[in-house]
């Protein structure tokens, strides 16, 4: 069984987006990314066998069509309080789990088999599996800007400290790579 990883593109100051929802730019080393980004993304392209997303992260990128071009193979699972059926772009499946982020997990893992499971996306997704402890590793993408406000990464998480141990930083053009194992 693989790990459950955090994978979150921030701000310097712990900003995901912006308060209307817009990235502010801390995605824009992704879809040019230096040799040192691409080696990291390759590297989640190739480990990740299932997403967790939220409802809002999967309209946002729907809305977009921001899922046509995504390189990712993985199986993804959508949190959301609606039950809905599996919805299919292209040769990508969205399942829909509406009993709670355990039932996500679970299913993601049979999914996912020996590889990663990624939550990647929505701040209150991130922040439920961080409360609850299912978090094995956080990777973050820094980039050198200060958004100032917005919706922020590690907000609301109980107030007990999340022990972290440094375990890789990669320093490329327009962001930092910074992984971390989660001490238990």
């Amino acid at each position: 069984m693989g790990n459950v990883i955090l994978d979150m593109a921030v701000s310097l100051d712990g900003f995901i987006a912006t308060r209307d929802g817009g990235d502010g730019g801390i995605m824009n080393w992704y879809f040019s990314p230096a040799p040192p980004s691409a080696k990291v993304i390759d590297e989640l392209i190739d480990t990740i066998g299932s997403l967790v997303m939220g409802k809002r992260t999967y309209d946002q990128g729907a809305e977009a069509n921001g899922f046509a071009d995504d390189p990712y193979a993985a199986d993804r699972f959508v949190l959301t309080y609606h039950p809905m059926g599996d919805v299919r772009q292209g040769e990508k499946v969205f399942r829909f789990v509406n009993d709670g982020i355990e039932s996500a997990l679970e299913k993601a893992r049979a999914a996912a088999g020996d590889k990663d499971v990624c939550i990647g996306g929505g701040a209150d997704v991130a922040q439920q599996y961080l409360r609850a402890g299912l978090v094995d590793v956080i990777q973050l993408h820094i980039v050198p800007v200060i958004l100032g406000e917005g919706i922020r990464l590690f907000d609301h998480l109980g107030g007990q400290p999340i022990p972290l141990e440094i375990t890789r930083v990669v320093e490329s053009v327009g962001v930092t790579h910074v992984r971390y194992r989660v001490v238990r």
